[in-house]
């Protein structure tokens, strides 16, 4: 073959190494241990707003009724419109003859005076105390392009030390003053706090992946998930026994300063090092990983490591494609295959941060319903696991955006006094978007060419981000209708369930590497 013809590609060390130290021996173990403990304390940070801003009871004080008998208050509620408007009196005498007009009410009797809506004075403003998760939800998205950009310049450790050490800003709500003022304040510390902290759950899915191997990627998202759920449940632990939101934050952010040690028991990414070119401290790590796990590092490895790259002679040619969008456009399978990727991000996001948000509305304790919404998290990420791999990606996630689907829309149809019905189907809805939720992953990575997949596969991500801002948003919709919010959920299921219909299955495939690859999948 004419030298013309043939390509030389640089392959990196890294995938040379990746032969030698993979597995999950004890270095992996304890790695992955290390990078796990970030992600559930981060897990109580992005859910606190749950308990925290959660709605309290209360009604109009009626100065002319201060002392009259209950029976009298009971009247009064029967007869206005709702918790923001008052009788206006003409005598100043609490007398049901006067109860014929109404004002705006100015001032209210609280059930908690200790409570989020009481201090900062919510009452009738219902989207100021739901705007607090969509304020958080906002700093997550700002957030995720940012830790990536540290994550890749500065190192994976880095960023998962600056996202863990940022645990401690969200101390500082416990300071804020009552009031509007006190609002304010709260809600700029809320988008700072999600702006810092939220990039560890990116972080250390990358660094756990590095460590275990990309061909086990499926069981890192897993390891992740399963993570955020038990830091769900530690929070709801701690919420059920010291339900004040101040002191509650003062338990849940004290294990941050905690994470300083990192530097010295948290390793760099192997991978990472060799990419930027750090193959010194590349080195180091490799003895380390010889020692915990016990294997005999021969000159042969050293040598290979401060070697360049490996040059592999090719038979074939082949072109590096340089992604644009003019090339998606270009593209009408793959441009239709993205838009259908995009709806299945923003749908495993939103439904399952919604249904969630809104476990707590549900008949019976709260708590206990939020533990059990957080708790069936983990089968979710064990069936899709299991799933993935034997009845394929496809199936899969039609299966669990269909299950979500019905389950959410028919809550709406079962009667309420049919409580634990409610909460049973409930809990089958979120164990389904859970499984989604670490299908989209991977299914998109393989729908998607090598050539586009980071960019492609990072705009589902931010697509996905939306989903969130707006989950917090969705139980303002319950007071149209008690089942408002699930009834969208279950529509944007089955929407994507149907969407799912128009995607070639992946499984055991090749990874396509170019546009014209990924457009022949069928």
């Amino acid at each position: 073959m004419d030298t013309k013809d043939r390509n030389i590609v640089k392959v990196s060390i890294e995938d040379k190494l990746t032969e030698i130290v993979s597995g999950f021996g004890r270095y992996q173990i304890w790695q992955s241990m290390l990078a796990i403990l970030p992600v559930i304390c981060t897990a109580m940070s992005n859910t606190n707003f749950v308990f925290a801003a959660a709605s309290d009871n209360y009604r109009c004080a009626v100065p002319e009724c201060g002392s009259s008998n209950v029976s009298i208050i009971s009247t009064l509620s029967n007869l206005t419109n709702d918790r923001c408007y008052r009788p206006l009196f003409h005598h100043n005498s609490c007398s049901p003859e006067d109860f014929d007009k109404e004002i705006s009410c100015n001032k209210w009797i609280y059930e908690d005076d200790n409570s989020f809506v009481a201090e900062f004075g919510l009452a009738c403003q219902e989207w100021k105390r739901t705007l607090v998760g969509t304020i958080h939800n906002l700093g997550v998205l700002v957030s995720m392009p940012l830790m990536g950009f540290v994550s890749d310049r500065w190192g994976r450790r880095t960023a998962i030390m600056i996202s863990s050490l940022s645990l401690c800003v969200g101390a500082f709500k416990t300071l804020v003053t009552t009031g509007p003022i006190g609002y304010i304040q709260y809600v700029i510390i809320e988008f700072i706090e999600a702006l810092l902290v939220t990039g560890t759950y990116t972080t250390c899915f990358v660094l756990i992946v590095e460590l275990i191997g990309s061909d086990k990627r499926i069981i890192g998202a897993a390891a992740v998930g399963s993570s955020v759920a038990i830091g769900e449940l530690i929070l709801d632990f701690i919420v059920w026994n010291v339900p004040y939101w101040r002191k509650f934050f003062l338990i849940i952010y004290c294990p941050a300063p905690i994470f300083i040690i990192y530097v010295y028991i948290l390793e760099e990414s192997m991978r990472w090092l060799l990419t930027t070119g750090r193959k010194d401290k590349a080195l180091i790590v490799l003895q380390k990983i010889a020692i915990w796990n016990k294997f005999a590092l021969t000159c042969n490895v050293i040598d290979e490591v401060n070697k360049e790259t490996l040059e592999i002679t090719q038979g074939t040619a082949n072109t590096t494609e340089k992604f644009t969008i003019k090339l998606l456009f270009s593209s009408p399978i793959l441009l239709k295959r993205v838009i259908v990727c995009s709806w299945w991000w923003f749908t495993a996001a939103f439904v399952y941060y919604g249904l969630m948000i809104n476990s707590v509305s549900l008949p019976g304790n709260k708590y206990a319903n939020f533990a059990l919404t957080s708790l069936v998290t983990i089968p979710g990420d064990i069936i899709a696991v299991i799933t993935l791999d034997r009845i394929g990606r496809r199936k899969t996630l039609l299966g669990g955006f269909l299950f979500c689907g019905v389950c959410c829309v028919g809550i709406g149809f079962i009667p309420t006094d049919h409580k634990i019905a409610s909460i049973a189907i409930f809990l089958i809805g979120k164990l389904s978007i859970s499984a989604c939720f670490n299908s989209v992953y991977v299914y998109t990575s393989e729908l998607v060419p090598t050539s586009a997949r980071g960019s492609l596969v990072g705009t589902c991500s931010m697509v996905a981000r939306v989903g969130t801002v707006l989950a917090p948003l969705t139980p303002l919709l319950s007071d149209f209708w008690r089942s408002f919010p699930t009834l969208i959920f279950g529509l944007t299921s089955l929407t994507a369930a149907m969407l799912t219909l128009a995607t070639p299955e992946t499984l055991r495939r090749r990874l396509p590497d170019t546009i014209a690859e990924a457009a022949a999948m069928s």
